[in-house]
């Protein structure tokens, strides 16, 4: 279904049920609105916007077997399992909605089909959010992770980029799956799966650090920050909140930024956030 399409069906939606439609609202990544409370009618609403616009994908079920996401290189997420690549809280928890709020105004791209769902109002993004959480019976007997420390980006960074090579080749070990020159084609690369749900022991291909373009999570340093302290859920790829230190961790993504050339200014034609 085209944008515009269902934009179309939202809008008859509202005027057929008698309701005055309300005014619709937009807050881009990384910025996050308020979140309402859950009520039938917003289920309702998630429910809608779903079926219009992600169910091509992640399929009728959740499960992201979608007759659409079966011909995508990267599989669509199998919300059945609850786990989420994107996420401020430790590997192995659930998110907050405010982690699925972003992931959903960002989107994963690009390579990986998912889109930045920037037309839909924050009503609608909500309901999304409270109606995927319906597949998965995790949300209703545990809580969200703890968030993990996500300190400010420090002002010297771009100086931490030696000391995050000792760590990339030596106390995180990235250099098995990512290569010696971050390039994605380390030793244990070949043998990467997926861990869980619908697409257990499908090839998964880790990051080459090169692209950051590509970075699933953002490319902004705060993002590989957050990408190495939490992991990829569902993925090989670890968190190292526990391993390494916060400085660590830091050169550790000053290294990385340092692999790739400047990202162009926001709002450039075809620039990535």
């Amino acid at each position: 279904m085209t944008r515009l399409a269902l934009a179309v069906v939202l809008a008859a939606s509202s005027a057929f049920a008698g309701a005055p439609a309300p005014k619709r609202v937009v807050t881009l990544w990384p910025d996050v609105p308020a979140q309402p409370v859950t009520t039938p009618e917003l289920l309702e609403v998630g429910e809608r916007v779903y079926k219009g616009a992600c169910l091509g994908c992640h399929g009728e079920k959740g499960d992201g077997l979608g007759r659409e996401g079966k011909f995508l290189a990267i599989p669509p997420r199998d919300f059945t399992t609850g786990q989420f690549i994107v996420r401020t809280t430790p590997l192995g928890t659930l998110p907050w909605d405010t982690d699925l709020f972003g992931s959903i105004r960002r989107g994963f791209r690009p390579g990986v089909g998912m889109p930045a769902f920037t037309f839909l109002s924050d009503r609608e993004v909500w309901g999304v959010i409270a109606y995927l959480k319906t597949f998965s019976p995790r949300f209703k007997t545990e809580k969200p992770g703890a968030k993990v420390d996500l300190p400010p980006v420090p002002a010297d960074l771009a100086s931490m980029a030696p000391q995050g090579q000792v760590v990339f080749m030596s106390g995180g070990a990235c250099f098995v799956c990512h290569g010696m020159q971050g390039k994605g084609d380390g030793p244990a690369a070949p043998g990467l799966v997926y861990v869980s749900g619908k697409h257990q022991g499908k090839k998964v291909s880790p990051a080459n650090l090169h692209r950051s373009d590509w970075f699933k999570g953002g490319r902004r340093p705060e993002d590989v920050f957050r990408a190495i302290s939490t992991g990829l859920d569902g993925t090989p790829m670890p968190g190292f909140a526990a391993s390494l230190s916060v400085e660590q961790r830091w050169s550790l993504t000053a290294f990385i930024m340092s692999l790739n050339p400047p990202a162009p200014p926001a709002g450039t034609p075809g620039a990535v956030p």
